[in-house]
């Protein structure tokens, strides 16, 4: 047991640089200097999030485009064989009276009045005559309109072969994207917890900000869906902030976004991103309770406005859900309403 114990002692001091000449250990890293690491690895860990969300959106999309492409490929082959058929039929329609034609069914007037014997077998003939003609080039243009519609169709199958194809394709990569963002997410979150337990109490204060008494009498009253969004996501303050959770709980911060308006009946995107991409745009100075402001040029973080110059918003690890100035929240990209 010594031995086995004396051989992880070495290991460990090997690994970690025990061995190292004196005074060779790198100096603690300043309270301030920690406090803007965490910061940034949240904020990095917030990004990957995000596109995470955004990303299986998009997946989704692709894959319901793959399906569409493989029912309208189906259809169109099925499409083709039938007009294939009839333009057969057609054809042989159209071969007999031209057969009928050349062993002598003459089919105009001069030689209908060549062997008529009477006015009313002139009569006849013509008659007889008129049918068959309209009928000859009624065959040959609905020969020649299911013939341009077969060609269409089959045109229309091999272009929607050609995107189903590529969906799928597509879909493949970004579901391998995808594991590989995870995989990054999870280490990026082990990393902060790891980072959240060397936090000081100051620090800990600086990082969550001062409080915010918001008076919930300021709420506007009423069964609006952005009224009821706005007071559901009020009741989650103190919440954890939790990646990739929507509730009922604990959030990250799109997903707070989706479980208030759920509890109004209305089903919001997953990611920051595609909460931008919804909605109707408005200014910051028509902005009204239960609309989403969407923060960081790349839309990574939002939060939902409540009145007064506030937002209620899940920030980052370690730091519940919380009402802020709206500029707290980070720098502004756009509002939308939904």
């Amino acid at each position: 047991m010594r031995t086995a114990v004396a051989g992880m002692v070495v290991t460990l001091a090997v690994a970690f640089g025990a061995g190292a000449p004196a005074g060779a250990e790198p100096a603690p890293q300043s309270p301030d200097v920690m406090l803007a690491d965490y910061t940034k690895l949240g904020r990095e860990a917030e990004q990957a999030t995000e596109a995470i969300h955004n990303t299986a959106i998009e997946l989704g999309k692709q894959r319901d485009a793959v399906a569409v492409a493989t029912t309208d490929t189906d259809a169109a082959e099925a499409n083709l064989v039938a007009l294939d058929k009839k333009a057969e039929e057609l054809q042989g329609a159209v071969d007999a009276l031209v057969t009928s034609s050349y062993k002598g069914a003459r089919v105009n007037r001069l030689y209908a009045v060549l062997v008529s014997d009477s006015p009313q077998s002139l009569l006849d003939q013509m008659s007889g005559l008129e049918m068959i003609s309209r009928q000859t080039v009624e065959d040959v243009k609905k020969f020649t309109e299911a013939k341009t519609t077969a060609e269409e169709a089959k045109k229309a199958a091999v272009d929607a072969k050609v995107k189903a194809e590529a969906a799928v394709a597509t879909a493949e990569k970004t579901s391998a994207d995808l594991q590989a963002q995870q995989s990054e997410r999870v280490f990026k979150a082990t990393e902060i917890r790891a980072m959240y337990q060397a936090l000081t109490g100051k620090q800990l204060a600086e990082l969550a900000g001062a409080s915010v008494d918001f008076d919930p009498k300021l709420l506007p009253a009423g069964t609006a869906p952005e009224v009821i969004a706005v007071r559901a996501a009020m009741t989650r303050i103190g919440d954890p902030y939790v990646w990739g959770a929507t509730g009922p709980d604990q959030f990250d911060c799109s997903g707070l976004m989706v479980w208030a308006y759920k509890q109004a009946g209305k089903t919001l995107p997953r990611s920051s991103q595609a909460q931008l991409g919804g909605g109707t745009e408005v200014s910051r100075d028509d902005m009204r309770p239960g609309d989403l402001i969407i923060y960081y040029p790349d839309a990574s973080h939002v939060g939902m406005y409540v009145g007064n110059g506030y937002v209620i918003h899940a920030s980052t690890f370690g730091v519940p859900v919380a009402v802020v100035p709206v500029d707290k929240a980070g720098p502004f990209n756009s509002a939308r309403r939904y």
